[in-house]
C-alpha cells in the first residue's frame, strides 16, 4: 500500500510538471506593441497681391499619414482627418536610396526627370463653393522643396522624417472654379512624422 500511494503521487508529480512545461512551451511571446505615430501637417496659402497668408495646421488626432511600398513605387501620403485636402509623394523604386533613410529632391516641372518624388496636391472644395477637388502636380508646377527621412526602422517598417514643399505661382484653390479673377499665390506644405508603418503591397 505504502508503495502504491508514494508511486502514485510520484506520477502525479510527473503528469504536474509534464503539464506545466507543455503550457509554457504553448505560451506565445506576444508581439512588441508598436509606437504610437505622430504627424504634423501644415498648409500656407500666401496671396501676392497684399502678403496675406492663411495658415492652417492639423497634428496627431486631427492629422494622418500612410506609407505603401511595392516593387515599383514607395508612396506616402499626409493630411488632416477631414480629407479636405491631401498631399502625395510618390518615388520610383530606383529612387529610394539603400536603407530608405536619406534626403529626397521634389520633381517639378522644369526639371521633372530630375527629381525624386511625384508631387500631388489636392484640394477639396466644400459643396457651397461647387464642390470637388483642386489638383497641383510636378507636372505643371514649379515646386521646390524635399522629402526627407530621418530614421527607419526595417525591423518593425517605421518611417520618421520632414516634408517641405513650395508650388509657386498659382491661383488661389481656396475659391470655385467659376469666381474671376483669382488671386495669385504660394502654396506652402510642411510636416514631420515619426513612427509611420510602411506597410508592403504586392
Amino acid at each position: 500500500m505504502k508503495f502504491t500511494i508514494t508511486r502514485s503521487l510520484f506520477l502525479g508529480l510527473t503528469l504536474l510538471l509534464t503539464t506545466g512545461c507543455d503550457k509554457e512551451d504553448d505560451q506565445q511571446v506576444a508581439p512588441e506593441p508598436l509606437p504610437e505615430p505622430t504627424f504634423v501637417y501644415s498648409r500656407s496659402i500666401v496671396y501676392y497681391d497684399n502678403g496675406q497668408r492663411r495658415d492652417t495646421t492639423f497634428q496627431d488626432k486631427k492629422a494622418s499619414m500612410v506609407s505603401v511600398q511595392n516593387s515599383k513605387i514607395m508612396r506616402v501620403a499626409a493630411g488632416p482627418l477631414t480629407s479636405t485636402e491631401y498631399v502625395d509623394f510618390t518615388f520610383d523604386r530606383t529612387a529610394v536610396k539603400s536603407g530608405i533613410v536619406g534626403s529626397y529632391t521634389l520633381k517639378t516641372q522644369k526639371e521633372f526627370a530630375k527629381g525624386d518624388a511625384d508631387l500631388t496636391y489636392a484640394y477639396r472644395l466644400p459643396e457651397n463653393l461647387g464642390g470637388g477637388s483642386v489638383l497641383f502636380n510636378s507636372r505643371g508646377q514649379n515646386i521646390t522643396g524635399n522629402f526627407i527621412i530621418t530614421a527607419y526602422d526595417a525591423k518593425r517598417q517605421l518611417l520618421s522624417g520632414t516634408y517641405t514643399a513650395t508650388l509657386a505661382g498659382n491661383y488661389d484653390p481656396t475659391v470655385e472654379y467659376s469666381s474671376f479673377p483669382k488671386r495669385r499665390c504660394d502654396i506652402i506644405i510642411n510636416g514631420s512624422f515619426t513612427n509611420v508603418p510602411l506597410k508592403t503591397e504586392e
